[in-house]
């Protein structure tokens, strides 16, 4: 039998991608903009080329189930021990190992909003007893969230962007008799981490990912950092081959390229202040700052998702997120062509 809790669930809303614009629109894919599922628009680097071909070769065999390569390579890039490291198939898996394994029927689970709706999800499959706490612009206050077996935070934020003060985060750690999870997938675009807070909370656990600042959305890798109690927990109870041997060679040239990575972090970030810049001539409700690899706008009453997308652009529609109050876009920051077409777009929209 099904349990009750999966009627109760809303699937999640992914949102859409080129193929549904292209059928829907009659656009050719290849020629749809996707600034909406917050990508990393730059191609990989050679070395990541390299190994993805090479590992092909291998596509016959089991991964290693211990992933100690991988390990090892992210203990270097993190200067984290590679026993206080688990990996898994994204970040949104090892979410789920964490909640499975800390969170039993009714367990106090607090999730600050607005914020990423797999939280959720995964909060209310364990029959979590779940609270929300509204934050405007994402501006946490420790001293407004409930002491809880499990806090859900993201620094940066999606989708407003934002980070959170280390300050409230430790007083968070503190006063949490349960885990704190932060999510820091956007960590390399804002330039901030609480890594290494980990050797000094047992609490705390870090989720990050592949798929943002390295490019690695379609390879679906992910990792924790934590405790060795902890991260030993997830590694009892994750699948053993939950990365394929191909995902596990590009993860690792991901990282020996970094400069290459570090050098379209830096385009990012560029376009992102000049997207800023032109939007702010505009008279939009608000554009919220951000320390990632997209923007958040609080737009006029009127808008219509359509004209983008029969122009074939793919933003993020994120109106009626929890904790979002009136309309609001989410927007990736792409090439500069494409946010180029964004920023006419907006502007349009503005004069009407």
């Amino acid at each position: 039998m099904i349990r009750n809790v999966v009627n109760l669930i809303n699937p999640y809303d992914a949102g859409d991608f080129p193929e549904d614009i292209s059928k829907r629109y009659k656009i050719p894919e290849a020629d749809v903009i996707q600034l909406g599922s917050n990508e990393n628009p730059y191609p990989p680097s050679e070395q990541v080329k390299e190994a993805y071909y090479d590992s092909l070769k291998k596509i016959n065999r089991y991964p290693h189930p211990s992933y100690y390569e991988l390990k090892n390579t992210l203990s270097d890039y993190l200067v984290i021990d590679s026993e206080l490291i688990t990996v898994g198939n994204g970040a949104g898996d090892i979410l789920r190992y964490i909640c499975d394994i800390t969170v039993d029927t009714m367990d106090k689970v607090a999730i600050p909003v607005p914020s990423y709706t797999l939280y959720a999800i995964f909060a209310m499959m364990r029959d979590a007893s779940i609270s929300f706490i509204d934050f405007p612009g994402y501006e946490i206050k420790a001293s407004e969230i409930p002491d809880s077996q499990l806090i859900f935070l993201c620094s940066p934020n999606n989708p407003v962007g934002t980070t959170i003060p280390r300050k409230e985060i430790i007083k968070i750690l503190k006063n949490c008799s349960g885990y704190v999870i932060i999510d820091e997938a956007y960590s390399e675009f804002s330039g901030e981490t609480n890594l290494d807070l980990v050797n000094k909370y047992d609490n705390l656990i870090i989720v990050r990912s592949f798929s943002k600042f390295f490019g690695l959305a379609g390879m679906r890798i992910g990792y924790a950092v934590g405790s060795s109690d902890i991260i030993s927990a997830i590694e009892k109870t994750r699948p053993p081959f939950c990365i394929s041997n191909v995902s596990q060679s590009v993860a690792i040239a991901a990282i020996n390229s970094k400069d290459y990575y570090t050098g379209i972090k830096d385009k990012i970030i560029s376009e992102r202040e000049r997207m800023v810049r032109e939007i702010k001539t505009t008279d939009f409700a608000e554009l919220y700052p951000s320390k990632a690899n997209f923007i958040l706008i609080k737009l006029k009453d009127g808008f219509d998702l359509r004209s983008f997308e029969k122009e074939g652009i793919i933003i993020r529609n994120v109106t009626g997120l929890m904790g979002l109050h009136g309309n609001h876009i989410r927007i990736t920051i792409g090439e500069e062509d494409e946010n180029n077409k964004i920023i006419e777009m907006l502007k349009q929209f503005n004069s009407i």
